[in-house]
């Protein structure tokens, strides 16, 4: 199985998953023209893609859905709640029916076929309603994506420990956050159960995950304005420390790119 993050962050996020004939997006965050320059800088032809799987409603996960889908006949794979808000408030545009492709996001042990991969997924805490993360699987090798996490749940947890590989989000840093220009209540929100996952909260999670077998970890979704990628990957690197896990030898460790593709990995 291939990954490869294509953009990841508080401005667009997108993400390659490939094995196979099942060539594969884990939302589209940006818009249809950057997208496709994305898969063509690793080699990838669009007009190849066989599917869209859509984490939450959010625009900076939407943005380029609806324009792809048309553009290659490609379905579109999200929970009822996303579905029903993108169609109530006409978000993407137009989808063809027989690409309208939903699923109950409370259901456990269901996975979506998406062809030579399958996708399960989990409910993520999250201020978009119904939101989800999945876990890929290309019947050998695992790959874990759980960005927009308010706090690691659960089920969040159970769903990710064990896996080969997984993209995490480490949102902000939480002295640039509190001491930041934002307002108090968008603060709040942020660092809410249900907004997103700090550095440190990521790192300490990243001790578990790469004791139950994570070898590569992407930290991906950093703010544009409450982080930075040396603060999150030194912030990470010292918690794995602490914790007794060496990076880079007991498991690589890599941010994920703002705005270009990120280090392509096979499993």
């Amino acid at each position: 199985m291939i990954v490869c993050p294509l953009f990841s962050g508080s401005s667009g996020n997108s993400t390659y998953v490939e094995h196979g004939a099942s060539r594969i997006l884990v939302d589209c965050g940006g818009s249809g023209k950057q997208i496709e320059n994305a898969l063509k800088a690793i080699d990838v032809d669009p007009r190849r893609l066989t599917a869209i799987v859509v984490t939450h409603s959010h625009d900076d996960h939407i943005r380029g859905v609806g324009v792809l889908s048309r553009r290659y006949d490609l379905p579109v794979y999200a929970s009822v709640g996303t579905w029903d808000y993108l169609i109530k408030r006409n978000k993407i545009g137009s989808v063809a029916t027989k690409n309208i492709r939903v699923f109950q996001s409370g259901k456990t042990n269901e996975a979506l076929d998406l062809g030579d991969v399958a996708a399960t997924y989990f409910p993520t805490p999250h201020d978009a309603y119904d939101s989800v993360g999945y876990v890929f699987s290309d019947g050998k090798s695992t790959f874990g994506f759980a960005t927009d996490v308010g706090h690691v749940a659960a089920n969040v947890r159970n769903a990710l420990l064990g896996v080969d590989a997984a993209l995490l989000e480490a949102n902000y840093d939480e002295e640039m956050l509190w001491g930041g220009p934002y307002p108090e209540d968008l603060k709040a929100r942020i660092a809410s159960k249900k907004g997103h996952l700090s550095n440190l909260d990521a790192a300490s999670f990243a001790v578990e995950l790469v004791k139950s077998g994570v070898k590569t970890l992407y930290l991906g979704h950093l703010s544009e304005h409450n982080n930075t990628p040396m603060i999150a990957q030194c912030t990470v690197a010292e918690v794995l420390g602490d914790g007794g896990v060496v990076p880079q030898k007991d498991c690589a460790l890599y941010v994920a790119n703002r705005y270009t593709p990120s280090q392509r990995l096979e499993l």
